[in-house]
């Protein structure tokens, strides 16, 4: 029986664990990543993200050396659709492009110029047209064609779970699974190690630059010895193939359980269940993505931007430092459980928009944007907090009977993970406006690391699967509560309204504005 180190890797932060032979976290760790934004250009340092990592772990071995003696299986997720061009030491010869940089969009679009079919070709392939918009492939097509310097330097480009696996082990591997946004495979099945020829010719990518494809339940590799003597770690540790945090997430959830769905609240918003089949609904940019397992497959649902909107809120509003004033303080969530507390549900009437960066599911449209609607002089400043809070909700309320849609299956009760779940008050809202029971994780900030922590355990054999499958451990559930129904119900009526009244507004602006640029 082995002790097992979990990383979680995402657009803010790096995360660290560590669980002992039964699965239990035993400490965490975790550093803050930064983001470097020009314009649209959306980039992060590679080399820094892995000095941070390794810090991060070295703080976590050193302070638990017995458990760390133990290791022997580490396990990697990620944030995803984000490129690190690597040389064949794994070490970056380029920055990271972002999952929200949209550079290569172009590109994506001339593949389906250069073939009238293209579009249905990847739909019945793959599951995603090559529509660009933040997609790894608008990413590896601009990286060719525009960064010609990084592309002549690279070995493999690689996701950032898999670029960590490789920086932990020196190999340098990819899955199915991790491979998604890159669209070059054929997921018609699940356990392909292989990219689909006729993907990869249409889009006009130079296959030599494609990391090796494993297994998704396969070894990378042992801990390079160099890697492992600077972390703390036993050289005989086993990584794990990386995966995507969606899937991770699913994982947390335990939403191979029927009637049980997974929601994450950090940076965007996600919500995921398990399904059977291959699908898309193109309509509601809902489709199903390889899971970790051989036997089913996972909604992908991204509803966009829901923690970063509230946070905006916060820091650049509430606590702004400005010409105004200086309010800035050093913890932006402190008091956000008193505004919850000392507002009513439906913020007197307050709806708030949280299409700050465009929107996603269940109706995309890059071009939409957010605010307040139906503020009064009577409305104040917990009201405007709460109506964020209740805004991403609503949010999450219109993609929800979509999500069920798609599966052919009601969710019964959601399991929450991320900051999001330490908040009480957030996890009544959305009970209330999801009509649905909300459960948070305990320790609902590591639940994604502790449950790729036990996934690895799993696959080495220390672990059941469905020990695992299950999900981390449950704090105190919430209920819906029926006196809010009827309120809710009307908000969320005039919440959908106004993305359709609002959209045309959105789209002048936003492209009038763009073109000032």
């Amino acid at each position: 029986m082995s002790a097992a180190l979990g990383l979680d890797v995402g657009t803010t932060n790096v995360k660290a664990v560590l669980v002992d032979p039964v699965g239990t976290m035993v400490g965490c760790t975790q550093r803050t990543l930064q983001t470097n934004r020009q314009g649209t250009d959306v980039e992060q340092d590679a080399s820094d993200l892995w000095a941070r990592l390794s810090d991060a772990i070295t703080e976590l071995t050193s302070t638990h050396p017995q458990v760390a003696s133990q290791v022997g299986a580490i396990g990697v997720c990620s944030q995803y659709s984000s490129i690190v061009p690597v040389n064949a030491r794994a070490e970056p010869v380029g920055p990271m492009v972002m999952w929200s940089d949209h550079r290569g969009t172009d590109y994506s679009w001339d593949i389906m110029g250069r073939d009238e079919n293209a579009f249905m070709t990847w739909i019945d392939i793959h599951g995603i047209p090559p529509v660009g918009g933040g997609l790894a492939l608008a990413h590896l097509l601009f990286l060719q064609h525009d960064r010609p310097e990084i592309h002549e330097a690279t070995t493999s480009y690689l996701e950032p779970m898999d670029y960590v696996t490789a920086r932990l082990t020196g190999r340098i591997t990819a899955t199915q699974h991790s491979m998604f946004m890159s669209q070059l495979c054929d997921n018609r099945s699940l356990g392909t190690t292989e990219y689909d020829d006729r993907l990869v010719e249409l889009s006009g990518l130079d296959p030599d630059h494609l990391p090796q494809l494993i297994g998704i339940n396969d070894e990378v590799g042992h801990l390079d010895e160099a890697v492992a003597a600077r972390l703390g770690l036993p050289s005989t540790a086993v990584v794990y193939a990386g995966s995507n945090d969606t899937a991770a997430l699913g994982t947390a959830a335990g939403v191979a359980r029927s009637g049980r769905g997974g929601l994450a609240i950090g940076t965007t918003s996600v919500l995921v269940d398990s399904v059977a089949d291959k699908n898309t609904d193109l309509d509601h940019e809902i489709l199903s993505m390889p899971a970790l397992s051989l036997e089913n497959y996972l909604v992908f649902a991204e509803n966009g931007y829901g923690g970063r909107v509230v946070e905006y809120m916060l820091d650049q509003h509430v606590y702004a430092n400005d010409a105004l004033a200086d309010h800035s303080t050093g913890e932006l969530f402190a008091q956000l459980e008193n505004a919850l507390a000392h507002s009513a549900p439906g913020a007197g009437g307050a709806l708030f928009l949280p299409w700050l960066g465009g929107s996603l599911a269940p109706s995309a449209n890059p071009n939409m944007r957010g605010g307040f609607v139906n503020v009064s002089l009577e409305t104040h400043r917990v009201e405007l907090v709460r109506s964020v809070t209740e805004g991403v909700a609503h949010n999450l309320a219109w993609l929800l009977p979509h999500v069920e849609a798609f599966t052919g299956n009601k969710i019964d009760d959601i399991v929450f993970v991320g900051g999001a779940a330490r908040s009480p008050g957030w996890c009544q809202v959305l009970a209330d406006i999801l009509n649905r029971p909300i459960t948070p994780a305990v320790d609902p900030d590591t639940a994604v690391a502790r449950a790729v922590a036990r996934l690895a355990l799993a696959r080495r054999g220390d672990l059941d699967r469905t020990d695992v499958d299950d999900g981390v451990e449950l704090a105190t559930r919430f209920e819906p509560r029926a006196d809010q129904r009827a309120m809710y119900n009307m908000h969320q009526e005039q919440f959908e309204a106004a993305f359709e009244a609002l959209r045309p507004i959105s789209e002048a602006l936003t492209s009038f504005h763009s073109a000032e640029f």
